[in-house]
């Protein structure tokens, strides 16, 4: 059995419209980490809708990839935003432990 490495995603997929999901610093973090949760579900429910591989064409196979980067992109932006949004918590945490001078 062959052994599987990730390669980089193809130009032609990077600069899709769609795939590049980012986070916009001016804008609070809970809306866009819904937005991304709901990007990666609906990519996933697309690709996973009773999908047998072994029946669609080669067109249909890159559409399924696509999509899938879709969602790894997405997935990776909510994990930034969702430490983002842990990190604030602790700062507010702590904030409110510090007695006042």
């Amino acid at each position: 059995m062959p052994s599987l490495t990730a390669r980089p995603l193809p130009h032609s997929i990077l600069f899709k419209p769609g795939l590049h999901v980012s986070v916009d610093p001016g804008l609070p973090l809970r809306p866009q980490l819904d937005r991304l949760e709901d990007k990666i579900e609906k990519s996933l429910d697309e690709v996973c809708e009773e999908t047998n591989i072994k029946d669609v064409n080669t067109g249909e196979l890159i559409k399924i990839e696509e999509t899938l980067a879709i969602a790894a992109q997405a997935a990776k932006e909510a994990v930034s935003v969702r430490r983002r949004l842990r990190q604030n918590h602790e700062r507010s945490s702590e904030g409110e432990q510090q007695p006042e001078a």
